[in-house]
This record gives C-alpha cells, structure tokens and sequence, in this order.
C-alpha cells in the first residue's frame, strides 16, 4: 500500500522559505511517509492531537502533518517550520 502524500498551499510556501539543506530531509520524510505510512521508520514522530501528527527534520525543524479520512490512505502536511512556531 502506498499512501498519497501531498502539500497545503501555506507548507508550500513555508517549505520554499526554508535552508536547502531542511528541504532535502522534508522530501526525504515526505518519500518515507508515502511508502511506509504515518509513522515512518528513522524518524522522530509523535501524535499530537486527533489524527494530526508531529515529524522533526532535525533539531529546529518540524513538519506537521494529518491523516485524511479513515480509508483514503491520504496525509496532508499543514505546516513546515521551525519549532518555535509548530505548535501555535
């Protein structure tokens, strides 16, 4: 099974903004979590709230991301940035 993984206007946007290098591991994290679901192996994951779940790229750095419907094997990442603005 694969799941579809896709971007928000807003995490596009943010993800352009951001040092190549933490563009390099959000495609990194984006191809694991296309082929092993929402919590791929190697990476630092944590459920958050109802179905919304947290990914560190690397010390500063977040991605933010949520399962869409129960069958539909879809994520939708909302939010690529630094830490300090992750969780507001």
């Amino acid at each position: 099974m694969t799941w579809t993984v896709y971007l928000t206007r807003k995490a596009h946007k943010q993800l352009a903004k951001l040092p190549r290098s933490i563009q390099d591991l959000a495609d990194l994290a984006m191809i694991d979590l296309e082929e092993q679901g929402v919590n791929p192996q190697g990476w630092n994951t944590l459920k958050t709230e109802n179905c919304e779940y947290r990914l560190r790229l690397n010390y500063r750095y977040r991605m933010r991301y949520r399962v869409i419907g129960e069958q539909a094997l879809e994520i939708e990442i909302f939010y690529v940035g630094h830490r300090r603005e992750a969780y507001r």
